[in-house]
């Protein structure tokens, strides 16, 4: 089976680029304490992800350094997957910027399907990815991390091994243990370990030495994981002018809440749990980035008063911070069921009356058929004596 690999290269900032045209072609940094994500520009300079902050500005002064916007790039990451989910069955999401697609069953020859690919994902989302076709996951990473953004790259049936040998080991799910080691015998290419028997590595490495083995050797059958898809309704509006009242703002989010509520696709359906999102207003007109509160239902709802008072309640409790531009409802975990757990005697009077009649039709052969237990003398010391069994008239 064939498997595709996209991978959209310094995920963050191209989404950053996107929504701040402001920073242009500047250097960037994002993150807090250290790196999560720079451009190519800082790269070259010398910067990396996982660097102290503190060393990535003394090497680039200019740099625009910008704090992690988890829930945005979350966002513009599920735009991605959507997209990959419309060409194939089959998406296994990884890091923001990578996934994973099933070939099978497509009708659709492979350089065709990725070259098509690349361009959906950049007319589109406007990024610019590079993909990798193998017949296992890792080789198509590592096709796809090693190719230029708007590249396809083809990895022939058997030639995975070949390939992947000239490659540095750092390219392997090893750990950093494992790598200072495989440094210290020697062992720098995964071209090494593939010439090595499997014992005596596997004996000195263990099960993740047997992994990164099979994997030089271009054998990778890890299964493909899905990620499953939920029914989901979106509602967004955009406000007049940026909201700094809690009370516009929830006047939007409680019009979103009733519009999405009364949308086709969620009549007759319960609705598990509410995501409120909104895009902020930053300083000087720029972008103040995104907040997003999940609000999960102790039961599904179907009624969207009772929906809204939850949706409320928390927003309430964790408003915005910055004045809101665009307001956004989604509910997520649509199904045909409550969820809600029937009382267990609920409807009493018309469970006995059931009872009762099915008595009288197990008794009329003129046998005792279902009894009761009722109180005789309770305070007697013979347990036999304390109660007895009638019959269910």
């Amino acid at each position: 089976m064939s498997i595709a690999c996209v991978f959209i290269p310094r995920f963050m900032v191209e989404a950053e680029r996107q929504r701040r045209k402001e920073i242009g072609s500047r250097l960037v940094l994002i993150g807090d304490a250290r790196v999560l994500d720079c451009s190519l520009g800082a790269e070259a300079v010398g910067i990396r992800a996982g660097m102290r902050m503190s060393e990535a500005i003394a090497l680039s002064h200019s740099a625009v350094v910008l704090p992690p916007d988890g829930a945005h790039y979350g966002r513009r990451f599920e735009e991605v997957l959507g997209l990959l989910g419309e060409l194939s069955p089959e998406v296994e999401p990884g890091d923001p910027g990578l996934a994973y697609l099933s070939l099978a069953g497509l009708a659709v020859e492979a350089q065709t399907f990725a070259d098509d690919l690349i361009a959906s994902l950049h007319r589109r989302l406007g990024f610019m990815a590079s993909v990798g076709v193998a017949g296992g996951k890792f080789a198509a990473r590592v096709v796809a991390a090693t190719s230029r953004p708007g590249v396809a790259k083809i990895v022939p049936a058997g030639e995975e091994r070949a390939l992947l040998a000239p490659l540095p080991c750092t390219y392997l799910p090893a750990d950093e243990a494992m790598l200072w080691r495989l440094k210290l015998l020697g062992l720098e290419t995964i071209g090494d370990i593939a010439a090595l028997p499997l014992g005596a590595f596997q004996q000195q490495f263990g099960p993740q030495g047997k992994r990164c083995w099979e994997l030089a050797q271009g054998n990778d059958g890890e299964p493909l994981a899905p990620r499953a898809t939920e029914s989901t309704v979106v509602r967004r509006l955009e406000m007049p002018a940026p909201a700094v009242a809690l009370e516009a703002i929830l006047a939007g989010l409680e019009r979103l809440t009733l519009a999405a509520y009364g949308d086709e696709s969620r009549r007759g359906r319960w609705v598990r749990k509410a995501v409120a999102r909104a895009s902020l207003y930053g300083p000087d007109g720029q972008a103040g980035g995104d907040w997003e509160l999940p609000i999960a239902f102790r039961e599904a709802l179907a009624d969207p008063k009772a929906a809204w008072f939850v949706i409320k309640t928390a927003v309430t409790r964790h408003p915005p911070e910055r004045p809101v531009e665009e307001l956004e409802i989604e509910l997520v975990g649509l199904s045909g069921e409550s969820g809600k757990q029937a009382t267990l005697f609920e409807s009493k009077g018309k469970l006995r009356r059931q009872v009762e009649e099915a008595a009288r039709h197990l008794g009329a052969n003129g046998k005792p058929a279902i009894g009761r237990i009722v109180e005789v003398e309770p305070w007697s010391r013979i347990p036999e004596r304390r109660a007895a069994i009638e019959d269910l008239a």
